[in-house]
């Protein structure tokens, strides 16, 4: 896709729009024959209002000044059109991760993008704002818009795709043609994965006794915060046993980040009290570029980070560290001293994930683990978040995808305005899936604990 976009060049083959054939030196010669992409991190200043970032390159002036209201009007319809919901003036970190999306969108509409590139678009968000995206993608196919939908979740491929072409390790390996209902899930997913995923542990249900004396390895109680004057969490309480996974589900923004920032130390400023066995706590954190690595840092060096029984190490060693992560968590390099920003996002996951586990904390803290990682990847985070439980390690599992809550957790808690409404416990979650390979693809999963679930993460409890 960046090749498509003009971020990369090919070595050799051939790109026809319209059966023109075209070779792009850059983003801009992409975007001239009308090619917009959406990055699966998105490509905003921060800073910026939201007006500020569509028009960005692409202002347009009036007497030699840029016509700010001519622009607004524009961009106002077609955020009536598309009903996108935005503000124009307000500033990019001020809204939501939907609405983050949703202005990268708006970037193409106005550049008059035809074919538009989605790499991920599903990954941070809630099932209520994926339905949502779905109708602006349905709008956009009605416009006679072109669409490509990068993804690993295998049903929204089902719901939303016309066709569908699978990509492993640089090759075609399998197409579909028009008929969506005629998709061979099992089919797809083992052209993915490229063997058959039968006889893979997803996850384990039963749990060793591994806690008979039920001790919790960390309990908040009553936790307020306060964020530029707003409260981010209100009461909160919540305890984490040793050999458990706890899950956490609701919409972003609900207090998901205060929690993790004050169990790991980062927010000071709260009142109420916590209690944990250790400092010493794993997390691999939501946003791997901003939060989990130096992405000009080599694999061994990214672990090195974290290592505080010595400040010194030889190059041999940071070599050998990374030659350790390569081969346990079979992460794809091209050179072992590469760059971790140059991996792909989910090959920098499991090197992020990698240097987590091998810490050997008793506190784990995964924060949308799979998020952007395909099948395989995803398979051997679940089975190694689960065999963590087993050793007896508290797990705290933060996730959009309530398929992977629902599978994995052995207590689900739903957070609502900064604090749980509700959790759900092992007998109750069991009741509802069975133990299945892979749970998001089943149809026969029961919808109403979905339905319950979504109820109470928007704030509609019976």
């Amino acid at each position: 896709m960046k090749i498509l976009f003009g971020i990369y060049r090919q070595d050799s083959g051939v790109i026809k729009i319209f059966d023109d054939e075209v070779r792009f030196i850059s983003p801009h010669d992409a975007i001239d024959k009308k090619i917009g992409m959406v990055h699966q991190h998105f490509m905003l200043i921060e800073d910026f209002t939201v007006l500020e970032n569509i028009i960005l390159g692409y202002e347009k002036t009036k007497n030699f000044k840029l016509d700010v209201k001519g622009t607004e009007v524009i961009l106002n319809e077609l955020i009536e059109k598309y009903n996108l919901g935005l503000e124009l003036n307000k500033k990019v970190s001020d809204i939501s991760i939907s609405g983050q999306q949703k202005t990268e969108i708006l970037k193409l509409l106005y550049r008059r993008s035809e074919i538009l590139i989605f790499d991920e678009p599903t990954a941070v968000l809630s099932p209520v704002e994926v339905k949502e995206f779905f109708k602006i993608i349905d709008t956009f196919k009605a416009d006679g818009k072109t669409i490509i939908l990068i993804t690993h979740k295998l049903n929204e491929v089902k719901e939303i795709s016309d066709r569908v072409s699978v990509l492993r390790r640089g090759k075609l390996v399998y197409e579909t043609d028009n008929n969506r209902k005629q998709l061979d899930i099992n089919k797809l997913s083992n052209a993915i994965v490229g063997e058959e995923l039968s006889g893979k542990d997803f996850h384990l249900n039963k749990i060793p006794d591994t806690n008979p004396e039920n001790i919790n390895f960390l309990t908040l109680k009553n936790i307020h915060l306060k964020k530029k004057y707003v409260s981010a969490l209100n009461g909160l309480d919540l305890e984490l046993k040793k050999g458990e996974i706890l899950g956490i589900c609701g919409v972003e923004g609900n207090g998901q980040n205060e929690i993790v920032d004050i169990i790991t130390g980062l927010e000071k400023n709260y009142q109420g009290s916590i209690n944990s066995v250790t400092e010493n706590i794993s997390l691999v954190p939501d946003d791997r570029l901003k939060k989990g690595m130096i992405k000009e840092y080599s694999i061994g060096e990214n672990i090195f980070l974290k290592n505080e029984k010595s400040f010194f190490i030889t190059k041999k060693d940071l070599t050998g560290m990374s030659e350790n992560i390569i081969n346990k968590y079979d992460v794809r390099v091209s050179d072992v001293n590469s760059p971790l920003g140059s991996l792909s996002g989910g090959n920098q996951q499991k090197a992020i994930f990698a240097r987590e586990i091998e810490l050997d904390n008793d506190i784990l803290i995964f924060s949308h683990p799979t998020r952007g990682v395909d099948i395989n990847a995803t398979l051997f985070i679940h089975s190694t978040i689960t065999a963590q439980r087993n050793k007896g390690k508290a797990v705290l599992l933060i996730s959009s995808d309530l398929d992977e809550l629902i599978s994995l957790s052995d207590r689900l808690s739903v957070l609502y305005n900064g604090r749980i409404v509700r959790t759900f416990g092992n007998e109750e979650l069991r009741s509802f899936t069975e133990d299945k390979l892979l749970p998001e693809i089943d149809a026969k999963t029961n919808q109403s604990l979905y339905e319950e679930i979504g109820k109470l993460m928007i704030g509609i409890a019976d």
